[in-house]
């Protein structure tokens, strides 16, 4: 599936035939059609097989950013494997691999690639894969396999609903988002509006993270208030606000710790991270249609939360005046279009 799709990207990219790299590795040239094709699934390789494979390509003149995926990918196949292989029958959550640890952005990038058609940022400026004929930009999924997938997350989530599955029924939820099917939407609804009525879920920061999740799926659906709402009624207080800044940092990879549930991750990485790879995807984001306007407050928040962010050298690097001016119009959400105006004179204040 996808790794298989990044080592043949990564194959075209240093403009090598099978035979050539079957050559370098040293393995017979059935072991890399299998692996492209999906027969010889690259997760079944040992972790230093597969670090081997990766120098290669690099030594071949791969960009290494785009070979870091390789581990990914495989960790990425891995997790739609499972759902797919399970359908709609429900895994403990002490063993799913969506139940076990906290992931972040790019690995989630990958598992969703198939879905969305969009290739993690380090793969962009690979192009399409080489071989005859027109060939697939993107990992494939039959439609099958992903209904299979998206039915196996809905099982997942309503039977992770104590507090021994609250990290599988998070991220459950979020990738339910990219299921367009009504009756996922309609669910998704019903989620949003149970996490809200229950204030003692919304109000713990694990929780705070759920219903973000679930108001982001519906945003991916073109319904933005729930996440107006959200911003609204449940970053009331600091708790909420540094939940909401804390995870966009390990999200980001910005805190280097793996974690295994959200409240080791919002308490272990209260104090790492510094907050500049934040401000930076979050100035790049601004204008996103479906996050503008978490991205928006979460953009505000941080600025009031790391001030020294407003650094004259930073903030012109990253042209964030620019940036924040031009996401200020009149469409906006009008919460939003505040937060960003004292963010556009605190920045201008700060460059004086």
């Amino acid at each position: 599936m996808v790794a298989a799709f990044v080592f043949k990207l990564l194959r075209s990219a240093v403009g090598r035939r099978q035979t050539d790299i079957a050559e370098y590795l040293r393995v017979d040239v059935s072991t890399i059609q299998g692996w492209e094709s999906g027969r010889r699934p690259l997760s079944a390789l040992s972790g230093t097989s597969l670090l081997r494979v990766r120098n290669s390509l690099i030594a071949l003149g791969a960009p290494a950013a785009a070979a870091n995926l390789l581990t990914p990918a495989v960790e990425a196949d891995v997790i739609l494997s499972t759902a797919i292989n399970a359908g709609p029958v429900a895994i403990d959550s002490r063993t799913h691999p969506l139940g076990v640890a906290v992931v972040r952005r790019s690995l989630l990038a990958l598992v969703t690639w198939p879905f969305t058609g969009v290739a993690p940022e380090a793969l962009r400026a690979l192009g399409a894969p080489m071989g005859r004929g027109p060939a697939p930009r993107h990992p494939q999924l039959s439609v099958a396999m992903k209904e299979r997938f998206f039915d196996h997350l809905l099982t997942a989530a309503d039977s992770a609903r104590g507090t021994d599955g609250a990290l599988l029924r998070r991220q459950a939820v979020y990738l339910l988002g990219f299921d367009h099917r009504p009756s996922t939407i309609a669910w998704l609804i019903g989620e949003f509006h149970r996490i809200v009525r229950s204030n003692s879920l919304t109000h713990a920061p694990s929780g705070l993270l759920l219903g973000r999740g679930a108001a982001l799926g519906l945003a991916r659906q073109g319904d933005l208030d729930p996440v107006r709402r959200f911003i609204g009624t449940d970053f009331t207080d600091q708790q909420q606000v540094t939940a909401n800044l804390v995870y966009w940092a390990y999200w980001l990879g910005e805190i280097p710790d793996a974690y295994s549930s959200d409240g080791d991750m919002l308490a272990g990485g209260e104090v790492v991270w510094t907050g500049h790879r934040v401000l930076e995807h979050l100035l790049n984001h601004l204008k996103e249609p479906m996050g503008a306007d978490l991205n928006a407050h979460s953009l505000w928040a941080l600025v009031q939360a790391r001030p020294n962010l407003l650094d004259a050298g930073l903030v012109h690097r990253l042209d964030a005046s620019t940036k924040v001016q031009d996401a200020i119009h009149d469409g906006l959400d009008q919460r939003a279009h505040r937060e960003l105006s004292d963010v556009y004179f605190a920045i201008r204040l700060a460059g004086r």
